[in-house]
């Protein structure tokens, strides 16, 4: 299982990376042949389509759990079903919007409503027709793709991502080298979604061809079934858009552009951690799955238990050395351009390390499809942060953010997520809390209080300053995670480290 787990979360981050090299090579490679107005309208443009990612509705997230559940179960019709349901819903749903949009595309005026005045309107037509019938194929092609999650291996799917965001960017940059417009970059775009949809069909029919999707397997009754927890999945994602976006929109139109800068630099910032949680969360998604299948109840308290303590000694390791040595980081990474705030900085840090504990716990209700309580807990949450932001904006400036997001979790997910998820598991609540929270508390003040110590005797660059300040950190946050974990899942640790390294084992025990 670890195994899985660690080849899934390589793959997730080759890809990260790959999407990061490529827009950092495509940004100039696109100015220095097309003007900035040209290169800023096709961005408006491309923006604007992405908001068609939204018409998935979850459906994926929630097909991919009973997916892996049947398969786990060595239920293939089952299996089949779902999948051709998913299939279905995502080839309908493909075709009106492909035809929706080439209506609109021809009808109205598209260009003129986004500004776009380089980009010609029949061009721009056409580039929003294309993207958007790429974005919403690209659907089923994910579907399709997702099927070796379902049998264990996520990093084959993920790979099969990666190429084609790999591809994505090769042909995008050969397209551009050559003088092409923007009209051909977007019909060239289409090309990577093609190769990847034949590549998976293909790999299948050598792997596994009786896991191959057909139309006809779906069932109204499935399709039905998997509608509520797709909603949820989609009521998910509006929250998740209107924490992110929404104070941005806020302070926007409150403060200023200047005041977004900090805000979005800030945030972006002290939110790395949040990123490689996410990506661990991925990687262990169809684990927790496959084990709710199985009905593998203690494994998955024991993991709740490791998971969310674990979750909490990262982000306390990263908020401890970033509390310290933030506000140089923050100025070296924006070439001074924008004046660090320390204050702030360290409020969504406070904000980072409450929230780590119920977003952790939150993983196994989302993985099984029960995560009914937990969607409306983050969308009240949501609500209750824009409406602090836009209320407190005035009277304390960018503050308000953290501090409405914070004040919004603790209403409406400190408590109650990881309670929904206790009671999903058979975990006792309140002895997981009575250990939890002071846990937390103990971690954030070792780290805290090693940051500050490294903070005044580290020596060296400035590089070299952070990474000891980061190490003092990360040891006092592991050692006083070490200790907050329970006798019996110090042994459960101790016990698996001792398979995996004999000769580690008497250092360990």
């Amino acid at each position: 299982m670890l195994k899985r787990v660690f080849t899934s979360m390589g793959a997730i981050l080759s890809g990260q990376a790959l999407t990061f090299l490529g827009n950092l090579l495509l940004v100039p490679l696109f100015l220095s042949h097309w003007s900035t107005t040209t290169y800023g309208e096709w961005m408006a443009l491309s923006a604007v389509i992405a908001y068609l990612n939204a018409a998935d509705l979850g459906v994926n997230a929630a097909a991919g759990n009973k997916m892996v559940a049947a398969y786990a179960r060595g239920d293939l019709r089952t299996f089949q079903s779902v999948q051709g349901s998913a299939i279905a819903f995502y080839v309908v749903l493909a075709g009106a919007v492909t035809v929706l949009c080439g209506v609109a595309c021809l009808t109205l005026p598209i260009g003129a409503w986004r500004g776009i005045k380089s980009i010609s309107a029949a061009a721009a037509a056409w580039i929003a027709w294309i993207l958007a019938s790429r974005t919403v194929w690209q659907m089923p092609i994910a579907q399709l793709a997702s099927v070796y999650r379902s049998t264990g291996n996520l990093a084959a799917t993920q790979w099969i991502v990666n190429g084609q965001a790999v591809l994505l960017i090769a042909v995008t940059a050969l397209v551009v080298m050559r003088g092409g417009s923007v009209v051909q970059v977007a019909a060239c775009s289409v090309l990577p979604s093609a190769c990847a949809a034949c590549g998976a069909w293909c790999l299948l029919r050598c792997e596994h061809r009786e896991l191959i999707p057909s139309l006809r397997r779906g069932t109204r009754s499935e399709f039905l079934d998997l509608i509520r927890p797709s909603l949820l999945f989609g009521v998910m994602i509006l929250a998740i858009a209107v924490s992110v976006q929404g104070p941005v929109v806020a302070v926007s139109a409150i403060l200023g552009g200047s005041a977004v800068a900090l805000l979005v630099t800030t945030r972006s910032l002290t939110f790395l951690l949040r990123q490689g949680l996410g990506m661990v969360t991925a990687a262990v998604w169809p684990e927790l799955t496959r084990l709710d299948a199985s009905g593998s109840e203690s494994a998955l308290r024991a993991g709740h238990r490791l998971m969310v303590i674990g979750s909490v000694v990262m982000s306390c390791a990263f908020a401890g050395a970033l509390w310290w040595e933030g506000a140089e980081v923050f100025q070296v990474w924006t070439r001074g351009r924008i004046l660090p705030d320390s204050t702030l900085m360290r409020a969504f840090l406070a904000s980072l390390i409450l929230q780590t504990p119920w977003v952790a716990s939150a993983a196994f209700t989302t993985a099984s499809n029960r995560h009914r309580n937990l969607a409306w807990c983050w969308i009240g949450a949501s609500a209750m942060n824009m409406t602090g932001c836009v209320l407190l904006l005035g009277k304390v400036g960018l503050l308000a953010v953290p501090l409405s997001a914070m004040l919004g979790e603790s209403a409406m997910c400190y408590h109650f997520v990881v309670r929904d998820t206790c009671r999903a598991l058979g975990e006792q609540y309140g002895r997981f809390a009575r250990r939890l929270w002071p846990g937390v508390l103990l971690i954030a003040t070792a780290a805290l209080a090693m940051g500050c110590l490294g903070h005044k005797v580290a020596a060296g660059p400035a590089l070299l300053r952070w990474l000891e300040t980061g190490t003092l950190t990360t040891i006092a946050a592991a050692c006083t995670g070490w200790v907050v974990l329970g006798i019996a899942d110090r042994r459960a640790v101790t016990a698996h480290l001792g398979r995996r390294f004999p000769a580690l084992h008497w250092r360990i025990a």
